[in-house]
């Protein structure tokens, strides 16, 4: 046919050569426009996975790499922070040696000023809600009804106000002052509504506790009372005595008519409470948290429900006496009271005693340095200061460095607290000899500590250096060994693109022949026919 094609074995074989020839040429070409040797599995698959494993370990060390640096900025940090407190700790000892050597000469130290301190203990209303009293009584309103009660998590118990006691009265005591509510001693008092958290159910122990001022302490005047004549807890004065009763006429282990009292004084403030520990089978008074008096009782335990109504500065109706019940209401309080609390279990002796003393407030003075507190003050702005990313050295937070990607090796750089309070410098009276003696000792101590952490920070720093250049060496050579499987010899590659080149010109004279000679024989063979 017209169409067909018929090629000699010369020309075919020609043909294919240079084919072949093309294909290396664009092999040559690739290796040499990517630099690769093995540019995928399909070149050398051994050669390209081991060579991507490699590079990919290589990768890995180069972020591990970026953790080490920053580790090493982090110490850096911390040294530049010690370095910096070292030196203010020896400015804070040249001040310290110019205020003694002014002590010592009589010469008057303008630096030195009294600083008044509030060393009061932690008020009283503080302490009552800390310890969570089943019903709690402030008595700090200034007008309107009575709105405390059940900061225990009970609910509330209703108090409203009797025959026109008076709320708003002065303080009584100066730590966290407060109003409190004032009693005329004729016929004024808190009635209380009977609750389950006080009267209306069995309890295995009880704390009553208040705080009251009396302006006379002559005959029998009741703070607190609940029950009647039957079974029932009472605080009351008694001619110039404070007492504690309880009684119990139900069951076995009957008691009552105790003996528990202490002297008090008009116009003195005091803080009282009455514990039944059932458990302990006792009931204790305790005056200002001193223990005035305890008395074993048979108590089975547990105290019996108490219906009778409850009074805060009088009795609502009958009442408990240490020498026998009395049936009628009355026994007002003439004074001030507040801070009344009832817990339905027995507080410690210790805690008693921290609120019993807590009511006056009181301060001290100390003679200090305006520059030697400057110094103090920039310690600890300058330990503050000394964070790098979040990880502070110097306030005792703790830097792991990883080493390799298992993590299985690594360095902890173990933080300190350089502040002022955690290298014991105290502000002693400036105006004593041996107060400066001792700051000095205590400056001197903190420079120790702080050169010694300096030289632990130093040790791991070299450390950490040594490994980040094992690791940069580490990643060339691993990225090497990938090169070596798998990057080409540009100078191997540009000679075999020329033979190769050469090989293909020789190849197209070669077809050229080839195609001459077939034409040759074909035309020779037209003329014979």
């Amino acid at each position: 046919m017209v169409n067909e094609v018929t090629l000699g074995a010369a020309l075919r074989s020609t043909m294919m050569s240079i084919n072949r020839t093309q294909n290396t040429i664009d092999i040559i070409t690739e290796r040499l426009a990517s630099g690769l040797e093995v540019n995928s599995a399909i070149d050398d698959p051994k050669n390209f996975f081991v060579s991507r494993s490699l590079k990919n370990e290589a990768s890995d060390s180069a972020r591990l790499l970026d953790g080490i640096n920053q580790s090493i900025r982090t110490i850096q940090e911390g040294i530049i922070g010690l370095e910096a407190t070292e030196r203010l700790l020896e400015q804070g000892e040249a001040v310290v040696l110019e205020s003694q050597k002014k002590l010592q000469t009589g010469v008057e130290d303008l630096a030195v000023f009294e600083k008044i301190f509030n060393v009061s203990p932690r008020s009283l209303d503080a302490q009552i809600i800390s310890a969570a009293p089943d019903v709690y009584y402030r008595l700090n309103e200034t007008a309107g009804p009575i709105v405390d009660s059940g900061f225990g998590g009970a609910g509330p118990v209703a108090a409203t106000y009797g025959g026109g006691a008076a709320p708003n009265a002065g303080s009584l005591y100066t730590n966290g002052s407060q109003p409190s509510v004032n009693f005329d001693g004729i016929n004024e008092r808190i009635n209380v509504a009977d609750s389950s958290m006080i009267n209306t159910a069995t309890t295995p122990a009880r704390t009553i506790e208040l705080v009251f001022n009396a302006d006379t302490v002559a005959g029998r005047q009741v703070l607190y009372e609940e029950g009647a004549t039957v079974n029932g807890f009472t605080i009351y004065i008694d001619n110039g005595l404070v007492r504690f009763e309880a009684e119990d006429d139900q069951g076995a282990g009957r008691f009552g008519n105790l003996d528990i009292s202490s002297p008090v004084v008009a116009g003195q403030t005091y803080h009282v409470a009455l514990v039944f520990d059932g458990p302990g089978d006792s009931v204790a008074g305790f005056v200002n948290g001193v223990n005035v008096g305890t008395v074993a009782v048979n108590s089975e335990g547990i105290f019996p429900s108490h219906s009778g109504n409850i009074g805060i500065g009088g009795a609502a109706d009958g009442v408990q006496f240490h020498d026998g019940e009395a049936g009628s209401a009355g026994f007002y309080f003439d004074g001030r009271i507040s801070n009344v609390a009832i817990y339905n279990r027995a507080l410690s002796d210790t805690e008693l005693l921290n609120h019993g003393t807590s009511l006056d407030s009181a301060t001290s003075s100390q003679f200090q340095n305006r520059d030697f507190n400057s110094v103090l003050e920039q310690l600890d702005r300058i330990v503050i200061d000394a964070n790098y990313r979040g990880i502070n050295l110097l306030k005792g937070d703790d830097l792991r460095t990883d080493f390799n990607s298992e993590r299985t090796s690594s360095l902890t750089t173990e933080g300190e607290d350089f502040s002022v309070n955690a290298l014991g410098i105290k502000n002693f009276d400036f105006t004593q000899a041996a107060d400066i003696e001792n700051i000095l000792d205590q400056l001197s101590t903190a420079k120790t500590k702080v050169r010694e952490f300096a030289f632990t920070l130093s040790n791991d720093l070299s450390v950490i250096q040594i490994r980040s250049a094992f690791t940069q060496e580490a990643i060339i050579t691993l990225e090497g060994g990938a090169d070596d499987l798998t990057v080409a010899d540009q100078n191997e590659e540009g000679a075999n693109l020329l033979a190769t080149q050469t090989r293909l010109a020789l190849g197209t004279t070669a077809l050229s022949f080839a195609s001459q000679a077939q034409n040759s024989i074909i035309d020779l063979f037209g003329r014979n026919q």
